[in-house]
């Protein structure tokens, strides 16, 4: 790897975590303009995961857009369909949320983040084509 392409991949995380900052910042600035005073918004599963999900798609989409120039077309066509696995698994887990029984919404805490993450795994790799056996 070279020097640039060091700095491509710092400078495409750094763009991640800035859009990750601006995005908690946005979210947490409208719900505390239109939610109760005593509702936490990380109490709530489905506000915690729109806060907290979006997270591995926005460094991911920093680090693609820093790095594609250096990349072939078949590994940017692979990064690409990771980023659409991400993205498919942040709006499967947010219909998972609305859909669960009130009973498992009572569940605060990780569990729910870390199975958002889990499906995104798991679509991200599917997306690329990981899972087939027909290769």
């Amino acid at each position: 790897m070279t020097q640039t392409q060091g700095n491509q991949k710092i400078l495409g995380i750094i763009c991640g975590l800035t859009l990750v900052i601006s995005w908690t910042m946005l979210t947490l600035y409208l719900e505390s303009t239109t939610i109760s005073y005593h509702q936490n918004a990380f109490l709530n599963p489905l506000l915690a995961w729109i806060n907290l999900g979006p997270v591995p798609l926005f460094i991911g989409s920093g680090f693609y857009y820093f790095m594609r120039s250096d990349w072939s077309d078949a590994k940017k066509q692979q990064q690409f369909s990771a980023l659409k696995g991400i993205t498919a698994g942040f709006f499967l887990w947010i219909v998972v949320i609305l859909i669960q029984p009130s009973q498992i919404n009572n569940n605060y805490g990780l569990y729910p983040i870390l199975g958002g993450y889990l499906l995104m795994i798991v679509l991200a790799l599917a997306f690329q084509g990981k899972f087939l056996l027909s290769e």
